[in-house]
């Protein structure tokens, strides 16, 4: 044997774990809906020999030569009927290895919300029910969290004085961790639950200053049928993200500019913000559906996928397309413009990073640029 046999063996040799009897992949099914991320679980019939009733993701057995995204996709269609194509892979998340040898590979994917209404369909013989757990959950909820030990088990004719070891050998002991999540009339647990503890405790941790996140859009358009202007911004801040609301930080001059435009009072909660916009028909939006971004940076922002403005101008006579600030104006003239054949006009931005309008200026280039009656 040459060292060359053993070049030749490893040539394109893709690594597992030494000793593992099987290999299974479970995929980990996102779903953005009601503006937040949503895990879509399985519970397995009642008439399966293993496990039966218990919540899991869709998944099973590697066959052959697949790879684990392979593996995931197929069974997510052979239990739940929704296609591969329907199903956008993410990322390979951290693989468990169970004490019985088996080998488990979490892939973390996509299934959009208009994809799951139209293609979910259960395979009876496998799944007993689906069901929703906002991912929020999992970001607050502490599982309860139970342990056992793995204890070794030594025959007695184990030859330690053949390997110098004559009083015996100083076996470690494992230890299992078994997180349980009580969600409504549900328990996710086990090694579902030990995916869903991970996930959460990974996006969790605080993101490295200047790191960029990739997010979808979390805020539904604002807009009534007698809507007759649109104002798009760019992309929701950090602030307008958490408080899940448009032009949420307190410093930003919007809704200062609009109340002195209407003559209403400035409003100072989300339902007097919604109320101020449809009695005087106004909608309201962004640009942006999702993009790369560091913060609340818009000169950061790249990898844009734009929103779609027909279901607004399907529904309302919008008269007129505004945007607040040159950025959104930009972002609109080369994503969206080229497809609807529509111009905007660009008003200076209402953020506090334009230190080069006061509030005054602000409101009499609006003004000036909105002229109908409000």
């Amino acid at each position: 044997m040459r060292i060359k046999d053993f070049e030749n063996r490893f040539s394109g040799h893709v690594p597992k774990l030494m000793g593992s009897s099987a290999a299974f992949a479970v995929l980990v099914p996102l779903i953005f809906r009601a503006g937040e991320p949503h895990l879509l679980f399985e519970v397995r019939a009642d008439t399966l020999g293993r496990q039966p009733g218990e919540v899991c993701f869709p998944g099973g057995r590697m066959e052959g030569a697949e790879t684990p995204v392979q593996c995931a996709l197929r069974e997510t269609e052979e239990e739940l009927s929704i296609p591969r194509g329907a199903i956008r892979p993410i990322a390979p998340l951290d693989f468990l290895y169970h004490q019985s040898g088996a080998l488990i590979h979490p892939i973390l994917g996509e299934i959009r919300e208009k994809d799951l209404e139209k293609y979910l369909h259960i395979s009876e013989a496998e799944v007993k029910e689906t069901f929703l757990v906002p991912f929020s959950f999992f970001l607050e909820t502490k599982p309860m969290l139970y342990s056992y030990d793995l204890e070794p088990q030594i025959p007695d004719n184990f030859p330690y004085r053949l390997l110098g070891f004559e009083a015996g050998y100083p076996w470690r002991a494992g230890r299992v961790d078994v997180p349980i999540y009580l969600y409504e009339n549900h328990a996710v647990w086990g090694l579902t639950g030990r995916i869903c503890m991970d996930l959460a405790r990974q996006m969790g941790e605080k993101q490295p200053s200047g790191a960029y996140q990739h997010i979808e859009h979390p805020i539904a358009p604002l807009y009534r049928a007698d809507s007759e202007i649109l104002i798009l911004g760019s992309f929701p801040s950090v602030k307008s993200r958490e408080g899940m609301f448009f032009y949420h930080h307190p410093q930003n001059r919007f809704w200062r500019v609009i109340a002195a435009l209407t003559g209403e009072a400035v409003p100072e909660t989300i339902e007097e913000k919604r109320r101020l916009l449809l009695d005087h028909r106004i909608a309201l939006w962004d640009v942006i559906h999702s993009c790369d971004i560091i913060g609340s940076s818009d000169s950061s922002i790249k990898n844009v996928a734009a929103n779609d403005l027909s279901p607004i101008l399907r529904a309302a006579d919008i008269r007129q397309i505004y945007t607040n600030g040159a950025t959104a104006g930009k972002l609109y003239r080369k994503y969206i413009e080229p497809q609807l054949h529509r111009g905007c006009t660009v008003l200076p931005s209402t953020s506090p990073a334009n230190a080069s309008y006061s509030t005054e200026k602000l409101l009499r280039a609006w003004r000036e640029a909105i002229p109908f009656d409000l």
